[in-house]
């Protein structure tokens, strides 16, 4: 293990390793203010920077923010209906703040004043992004596999298609995702039911890591996913994005294309936007076997529409998800003697072939969205905001068949439908006086409904209200911020007799209060720093509680406990910004102690059944304490060198126990270097870089405590090249990647199905994106 650790340490002295993002070279932000010739705000102004395809529509308050901006001079195009052009030469050093102020007629000089500005976002709770360059190179992945790379993120798979996001060992339904300002409601009942996500729509994708649930509610204790598409577009015209992206491992092909406009003249304020994805694969393959049945083929669409009349905002949102995601063969069993030969055996022992045929089993899922969007800006002083959202789940689950009826071969063994309703009320206080804030209630509704041959979730029905208040005063170097939330949920679960199948309830009520006090200090440019505490709970959600059945998905026979009680979450965390023109370093520490944790732990025990033999988890409880430190340093060697290393250290302890949590994620370790070559004729910011992942093996574990011991540590080595050619007055950027270059074959732990296969082989990728 010594060896391990030291060669992993070489690799970033030597520069070998890994993969930097050249967006994280681009991390300014160009933000101001734009009036007119009478110093009134002017709103739905457009600003973009030439050199780029990026750019911001001001608001009601005349703001705008332009994020990701590299470094460097370029020249700001400031457009209004009403007003002269005005082009205004702008030298990012950093994050920067420009004052426009349009001429009275056309004859006269506008008013241009550009002002650096603080480089630290001042929130108390640790926040990441994955935009620009950096959510260009993971396009045609999931979105656990897309978020994995952020230091203190781990993605929880089941194969190579499923896989779900972990933030700081937490996942699942202590993990929320918002997509679009919506809470994401599915049947996330287990690791292999992913969040039904289409990450082509999204343009930015933000973690909170930390306890988030005063302002998201109880199901955030262990952080949030906000997956944010474009602004919509305010200025005349028509645009949009094309994405195509090929790979070999699985044969994979994927596009995705939107398209967005804006009116003028008498339609002036009303946008629109479409936008869809295709993605198809076959089985992938492990560096020496294909996985049998593990192809995917999913086709989602979305829709969107905005109107902007003076301080009013209206928008409504519509978006399809459709995937079919097939099982491994190698996970089905007949007997107890086979399902341990395949524990102990190095491969599946199974047929290898490619096909892009999806045979049973597998898991068809539909997720349908509709959103609805009122708000209203009140001057510089606040909005108020509106938001309902509809949300149609259908998850089926297509088994083995052990009959030959030919009515069965056409029929799910297993089909749910869960429909959510959610509404929030939401005021955000500007800043003024050095006060800002915000503070809202919200409600949801759900309602579960199963149809099958065999049983696995009850039916439920259940309600939740909530309200919160939080504050931010801003004095001088220092930021203080404080919430409060109260949350109450009401559940029925609807079971029927297993003498008589008579029909009876059982229903159950949770409420309690989650609350967050932090600071944050700007010592100077360079440095600076932020701590938060926050308590939160979570109840027991319906699969940890009434679960009873196979999940032929992950080949496993869970048990949930109706006796469970609500999680209670204590969770402090630290963070320390240091940054130079040449260097950068983020260190982030947290202690987390949750008491009445809960988790499927591995019975030891089998259940033989006429489909098969499969391993039983029962879902427990703990007091558990969870601890760890994300941290980055990047150096600018030369202005064409970039090195950067990350590390993820993750500890749990049951103190329930006196031992060591099962399911932590390992030690990661992720160094880079990447080279920017200076333009070569139309290629344009080319560059290319190296990348090294080594993952510690997971010796933290209780002796005896799973079916499998964690399997052995691996380090891999990935590279990325791209550039961006111009095409007339549009951009073709072009990526081209190779993961698991020299075709290593590891297990991961925190993969369901590592009892039985290996992680996949080397994958080349090639990804285009055309902006018009």
């Amino acid at each position: 293990m010594a060896r391990f650790y030291t060669a992993t340490l070489l690799l970033f002295v030597l520069a070998l390793p890994a993969q930097v993002c050249r967006g994280q070279n681009c991390t300014s932000r160009v933000s101001g203010y734009v009036a007119d010739g009478h110093k009134n705000s002017v709103t739905g102004a457009f600003v973009t920077l030439l050199h780029t395809s990026l750019g911001a529509a001001t608001d009601t308050g005349g703001y705008f923010s332009i994020s990701n901006v590299c470094l460097g001079t370029d020249t700001l195009l400031c457009q209004s209906i009403g007003h002269k052009a005005l082009l205004v030469p702008v030298n990012v050093t950093g994050d920067i703040l420009v004052r426009i102020a349009f001429a009275q007629d056309a004859n006269e000089l506008q008013e241009v004043i550009v002002n650096g500005i603080k480089q630290q976002d001042l929130r108390t709770v640790t926040t990441a992004a994955l935009t620009g360059l950096a959510l260009l190179q993971t396009r045609g992945s999931s979105l656990g596999d897309a978020l994995k790379d952020m230091p203190g993120l781990n993605a929880i798979q089941t194969g190579p298609s499923l896989s779900k996001p972990v933030i700081h060992g937490l996942h699942s339904n202590r993990v929320l995702i918002i997509n679009d300002g919506v809470r994401q409601e599915g049947q996330q009942w287990g690791s292999e039911h992913a969040p039904e996500i289409d990450p082509f729509a999204a343009n930015k994708i933000t973690i909170v890591k930390g306890a988030a649930s005063v302002r998201y509610g109880s199901d955030a204790i262990g952080g949030v996913v906000l997956v944010n598409p474009d602004d919509m577009p305010v200025q005349k015209g028509i645009t949009g994005d094309v994405y195509l992206v090929g790979a070999t491992n699985g044969q994979m092909a994927a596009t995705s294309a939107s398209l967005q406009g804006a009116f003028g003249k008498g339609l002036t304020g009303l946008s629109w936007r479409v936008q869809g994805t295709l993605k198809d694969a076959g089985n992938f393959h492990t560096p020496h076997y294909y996985l049998t049945n593990s192809g995917l083929r999913e086709g989602d669409f979305s829709a969107d529409l905005a109107y902007k009349w003076k301080g009013f905002d209206f928008s409504i949102h519509y978006s399809l998800y459709n995937t079919e995601v097939g099982i491994f063969f190698g996970a089905e069993n007949g007997n107890l003697q086979e399902l341990q030969q395949k524990f102990a055996m190095t491969t599946p022992g199974i047929p290898s072939y490619f096909i892009y045929t999806i045979d049973r089993p597998y898991q068809a899922v539909s997720h349908e969205l509709v959103k609805a969007v009122s708000s209203y800006s009140f001057s510089d002083k606040g909005k108020l905001e509106l938001i309902f959202g509809r949300q149609n789940d259908i998850r089926q689950e297509y088994d083995e068949l052990t009959t030959t009826n030919a009515a069965a071969e056409n029929s799910p063994q297993l089909r749910f439908q869960l429909i959510t309703h959610t509404l929030d009320l939401v005021y955000t206080q500007h800043a003024s006086k050095g006060f800002s804030g915000s503070f809202g209630i919200t409600g949801k509704t759900s309602g579960n409904t199963f149809e099958g041959v065999r049983s696995l979730i009850p039916n439920y029905r259940d309600y939740n209200g909530g309200a919160f208040a939080i504050e931010r005063y801003t004095a001088g170097k220092f930021t203080f911020e404080a919430g409060l939330r109260f949350d109450y949920r009401w559940l029925r679960v609807y079971e029927r007799n297993p003498t008589n199948l008579a029909l009876y309830n059982v229903t159950y009520q949770y409420q309690n209060a989650s609350g967050t006090i932090g600071s944050s200090y700007h010592y100077n440019d360079h440095l600076s720093a932020s701590l938060n505490a926050g308590t939160g709970w979570r109840p027991p959600s319906i699969n940890e509680m009434y679960i009873n059945g196979v999940h032929f998905s992950d080949a496993s026979y869970d048990i949930g406990d109706s006796t469970l009680k609500s999680e209670r979450s204590v969770n402090t965390g630290l963070s320390v910004n240091y940054t130079t023109d040449k260097f950068r370093a983020v260190v982030d520490a947290y202690y987390n102690s949750i008491h009445n944790f809960i988790y499927n732990k591995p019975a030891l025990t089998y259940r033989e059944l006429a489909s098969g033999t499969f391993p039983v988890f029962d879902y427990t409880q703990a007091n558990v304490n969870i601890r760890g430190l994300d941290a980055v340093f990047q150096y600018d060697v030369t202005p064409h060198v970039t090195v950067q290393s990350k590390t993820t250290i993750v500890r749990g302890y049951n103190r329930s126990i006196h031992n060591w949590q099962i399911g932590m994620p390992c030690d990661r370790f992720q160094n880079s270097v990447e080279y920017h070559l200076t333009n070569i004729r139309k290629l344009q910011h080319p560059y290319v870089s190296l990348d090294n992942v080594s993952v510690a093996k997971q010796i933290r574990v209780p002796p005896n405590s799973d079916y499998v011991p964690p399997p052995s540590c691996y380090s891999l080595f990935n590279t990325n090249v791209g550039f961006t050619i111009p095409a007339g007055k549009k951009t073709l950027d072009v990526s081209f990647t190779v993961n698991n270059i020299t075709n290593v074959a590891y297990r991961d732990y925190l993969d369901h199905f590592r009892y039985y296969a290996d992680e996949l082989g080397i994958n080349y990728i090639l990804r285009f994106k055309y902006s018009f």
